[in-house]
């Protein structure tokens, strides 16, 4: 009878402890720039394999509606964590009343802003844009950057057309020909490549390999919330980067995760596009030599600098105020192959 009250005892307690121990994760509330697509597969494989729990987080993940909304909503404390684009950041900094947001960790490390056309528009280096019909979303992150582009390739802008044209329609105008080109991602060669146009015939013009010197999307997190709890935003970069490397490492199962979360996603369509994304924006050869999520402190203040081009700022924020390593594991540990 001794032994069975013991038996009993023990028991009460240990399930006494589970509430406890649930509640010592840390609840971190993450929203992505945009919807839940290949690329988005390291965020997805990071949760679904327990990464995030891993680090003592609870981790919940919604898709986003662009980046200027995104930063709003972290800046409002809707949202403790989210990847944005980090020029809008560096633009949204220049408020006098700006929340100081940080970035915490580069994944874009080359941005995906380019020119998509197809060859038979006789556009194969920038200056061939002169006398044609540009279509670019007014909201679109790659046409705001146009101008820098523009600007370094000497494009008489003044004998372009630009055309606003509405995210849905803009690859299935430039594959019907209404357009000679577009401002897009440079994933978005697959929506031309979906509208009809073989892929041998998409020509993707990367605005860096045309002197952009610009870094893309990354991690960011409100000022409160890194000031509460950074061990979170440590073991959040420590687990996100630990689903970057098995997303690359394994493509398709890291479509599994994608599946999940966006049951009607194409599945062939999604591996394309992570597969795209990681070759051109993510593991760059700076980030195979330096590891994840390098920054270059000097490369972030130029690219600043030409966000000025067409930006006029009134409290130009530096460097240090858009960007800290402070929540980097060791070099060693984000080394990627």
């Amino acid at each position: 009878m001794r032994k069975l009250v013991y038996v009993l005892g023990a028991m009460a307690m240990a399930m006494a402890t589970l509430p406890a121990a649930a509640e010592e994760l840390t609840k971190v509330r993450f929203i992505h720039e945009w919807r839940f697509e290949g690329h988005v597969a390291p965020y997805l494989v990071a949760l679904d394999k327990g990464y995030y729990k891993d680090e003592g987080l609870d981790v919940s993940i919604d898709p986003g509606t662009g980046s200027v909304d995104g930063i709003n909503r972290i800046a409002s404390g809707s949202y403790d964590i989210g990847q944005m684009d980090l020029n809008a950041l560096i633009k949204y900094r220049d408020a006098a009343d700006a929340v100081p947001i940080k970035a915490v960790l580069v994944t874009y490390n080359i941005p995906p802003f380019s020119i998509l056309t197809i060859k038979k528009h006789g556009i194969a280096e920038p200056k061939d844009l002169e006398g044609k019909v540009l279509g670019a979303p007014a909201a679109d992150a790659a046409y705001s950057h146009w101008p820098i582009f523009a600007k370094l390739n000497d494009i008489d802008t003044s004998t372009v057309t630009v055309e606003n044209v509405g995210f849905p329609v803009r690859e299935t105008l430039l594959a019907q020909g209404q357009v000679d080109a577009v401002t897009a991602f440079i994933s978005n060669k697959l929506a031309v490549k979906a509208a009809g146009v073989p892929d041998d015939q998409i020509v993707g013009m990367m605005m860096s390999e045309y002197g952009v010197d610009l870094f893309g999307s990354a991690v960011m997190a409100s000022p409160s919330f890194m000031a509460e709890h950074p061990e979170a935003v440590a073991g959040f970069v420590r687990a996100t980067i630990r689903g970057f490397r098995d997303a690359i490492n394994d493509p398709e199962g890291a479509m599994d995760s994608v599946m999940k979360h966006n049951p009607i996603a194409k599945r062939d369509i999604e591996l394309e596009r992570l597969k795209l994304v990681a070759e051109e924006c993510y593991f760059t050869d700076d980030v195979r030599e330096n590891g994840f999520g390098h920054v270059d402190a000097g490369r972030l203040s130029r690219s600043i600098d030409q966000l000025e081009e067409t930006f006029s700022f009134t409290n130009k924020p530096q460097a240090s105020d858009i960007y800290t390593g402070d929540f980097l594991p060791a070099k060693n540990e984000r080394m990627i192959q």
